[in-house]
């Protein structure tokens, strides 16, 4: 990898505080609801935790008594689906937290949930198995067997396409379709899925140390490789034009514009004292990009405009999570040791 361009000034103004709470347990995961109204907050113990806007308790739910492992809220917020490690999903009322569904998803862990950010569908991967569901509960139909387990599921925005990861292959759905729409062939474990804001792209993080790319109408791909670490983080800008990935102990953010990110040099964002990343998230419609490293830092960049830490805040263990409100105006970090804040941005 190219070496950084620029060390972080431990005097970047801090980020402002909205709120903050303890939940004594790792965040393995943080979801707002469409609305910005909740933030759903599932802990490595089960419990799943939902808090409005500004701190307060709404209610708590047991999630999976094994470990919740995922998260998702319906399109208009009224219900939230997780899985973990038994081979059950759920969907609780959104605003209550009653329990409303529980849903037989195949003979493992339920490692994904997946609504449709659009319509009322629901997809779930058990193992190697893949289901698609109305949200309230009702199986639409059971999709032909991953060749491995499936490590992540993801909608395209805007869009009735869903794609699917697993060793050995990249797949794409549509909701209509038995089959699989495409497939992507690849001979390597594939950890995370980022589809563009436009949809014209989908990016994948890998075991391997490697990011992937492909144009999803073409099937045409590009490999940036030379990562330290396998890549579990990724996150694109509301253009469509910055990919920004993990792997390492710089944020590398790749300039996706014109002929592409192929032989050009990223720009690289160094904030964490040379301790890995493990958290990233670009806003929905604005220009910031938010990294959370295991150091306990959380980083605000402006990646469009310069290379510098805008602001910055500590929460004293690894981060876990990072994630935007839907309307930008809030950013919420989790940590390691269950240390939750929720943060107002100033910068415009």
């Amino acid at each position: 990898m190219p070496r950084a361009a620029l060390s972080a000034s431990p005097s970047a103004p801090p980020l402002s505080v909205g709120w903050s709470a303890d939940l004594g347990d790792h965040v393995v995961r943080a979801a707002w609801s469409p609305d910005a109204s909740r933030l759903a907050l599932a802990t490595i113990g089960g419990p799943v935790i939902v808090f409005d806007r500004g701190g307060r308790l709404l209610y708590e739910v047991p999630g999976h008594p094994s470990g919740t492992l995922s998260l998702s809220w319906r399109a208009d917020g009224r219900a939230l689906a997780t899985g973990g490690q038994e081979p059950v999903a759920r969907i609780w009322d959104g605003a209550s937290g009653a329990l409303l569904h529980e849903l037989e998803a195949g003979r493992h862990w339920v490692e994904q949930v997946a609504f449709s950010p659009r319509r009322d569908f629901l997809a779930t991967g058990c193992g190697r198995l893949l289901k698609l569901w109305r949200g309230g509960g009702e199986l639409l139909r059971t999709y032909p067997e991953h060749p491995s387990t499936i490590t992540d599921i993801q909608w395209q925005p805007g869009e009735l396409f869903f794609a699917s990861a697993s060793y050995g292959q990249l797949a794409t759905f549509r909701p209509d379709a038995n089959e699989p729409v495409k497939r992507f062939a690849w001979k390597g474990s594939i950890l995370t899925i980022a589809w563009s804001p436009d949809g014209n792209y989908v990016a994948t993080g890998n075991q391997d140390a490697s990011v992937h790319f492909w144009y999803r109408k073409s099937g045409k791909d590009l490999e940036m490789t030379g990562y330290p670490a396998k890549v579990r983080e990724l996150s694109w800008d509301a253009s469509s034009r910055y990919l920004a990935t993990g792997g390492s102990a710089v944020v590398i953010v790749w300039d996706c514009s014109g002929k592409g990110p192929a032989g050009t040099r990223p720009i690289q964002l160094d904030g964490h004292e040379n301790k890995p990343l493990r958290a990233l998230a670009f806003q929905h419609k604005g220009p910031f990009l938010a990294s959370g490293g295991q150091e306990g830092r959380v980083c605000l960049w402006r990646p469009s405009q310069h290379d510098r830490l805008v602001r910055m805040a500590e929460l004293g263990s690894s981060i876990t999570q990072v994630a935007w409100a839907p309307d930008d105006r809030s950013l919420a970090a989790a940590s390691a040791s269950g240390v939750v804040r929720v943060f107002s941005p100033a910068e415009k």
